[in-house]
């Protein structure tokens, strides 16, 4: 148990193709200061095809004045890379691997791993990582599994990670991340697991929908000039044509006015000439008959 930096000897590693130092008590910063000297990871796996032999030879440098010690070694290696253990009887020069996982590391995780492009397995996690997670892992190139989860980083997943087109292990569960998912490339092949347990991660694969991502609402349609035109002419016809029916109903609703009040005149006056008629013969008749009589009584 202690720090990581205080059980190596000032020592460069520029050969160093694997290293594996999972499930210690290892505390303190990663790093950083060694993985700038891991020359052999920083090169791209297309110009290494060999393998080393089993006995694997190992040079010592010792302090000057001191020849240098070399022995051999027989020895296998077991490395989890894409969620499950492979076991090697040699070291591959195509095979890079850092593996620094269930420790105590804290800190941050240094840009500068962004520089190893050969490596093909990178696993920090369950440890006590915290920050963002530096957009330089993009240039990994060879990168196929990368496993940053069981930490306690923050930010956003830069999307410049969409670029590692032979990532097949993707896991940054049970940390503090927020923000949209990445997409395209390998990120379309990942799912629910790779993402659990974080503050609010949003997209797909996830259910959560990103507020950016709603439809936004359509910003009103600019009108040229020859349409605002057009529907100004619509608007003036349409008040002109509403105006003209309006006047049309006031002049009917007042010629039907007219038209009921002289009906109803001309009713009320035939009907009083018809009684004025009709009193005026019963009187004529009444007289007649009085004059009869009195001829009569003359008589």
């Amino acid at each position: 148990m202690g720090g990581f930096q205080a059980h190596l000897p000032n020592y460069d590693f520029h050969n160093l193709r694997i290293i594996d130092l999972s499930n210690n008590f290892h505390i303190g910063d990663l790093p950083s200061r060694y993985v700038q000297s891991w020359l052999a990871m920083e090169t791209s796996t297309e110009s290494m095809s060999s393998a080393y032999n089993s006995n694997f030879r190992i040079g010592v440098v010792l302090p000057e004045g001191i020849n240098i010690v070399e022995e051999k070694y027989d020895y296998s290696i077991t490395i989890t890379n894409k969620g499950s253990e492979t076991q090697y009887t040699r070291i591959l020069t195509v095979l890079r691997v850092v593996d620094f996982s269930s420790n105590k590391f804290t800190g941050t995780i240094p840009k500068i791993i962004g520089n190893l492009k050969g490596l093909q397995a990178l696993n920090l996690s369950n440890n006590n990582l915290v920050g963002g997670i530096p957009s330089s892992l993009a240039n990994i190139t060879d990168l196929e599994s990368l496993d940053l989860s069981q930490n306690m980083l923050s930010g956003v997943i830069p999307q410049e990670l969409s670029r590692l087109t032979f990532l097949g292990v993707f896991n940054v569960s049970h940390n503090h991340l927020v923000g949209p998912i990445p997409s395209g490339e390998q990120f379309n092949t990942f799912d629910n697991n790779s993402y659990t347990g974080n503050l609010a991660l949003c997209r797909a694969p996830l259910s959560e929908k990103c507020e950016k991502d709603s439809t936004p609402s359509l910003p009103p349609q600019q009108l040229t000039n020859d349409e605002a035109i057009e529907e100004d002419t619509e608007l003036i016809d349409w008040i002109i044509r509403s105006l003209g029916c309006i006047s049309g109903m006031i002049i009917g609703y007042v010629i039907g006015k007219i038209y009921v009040v002289d009906r109803h005149h001309n009713w009320f006056m035939e009907t009083l000439g018809c009684i004025r008629g009709r009193s005026k013969t019963s009187e004529e008749i009444t007289t007649t008959k009085a004059q009869e009589k009195l001829k009569n009584l003359h008589l």
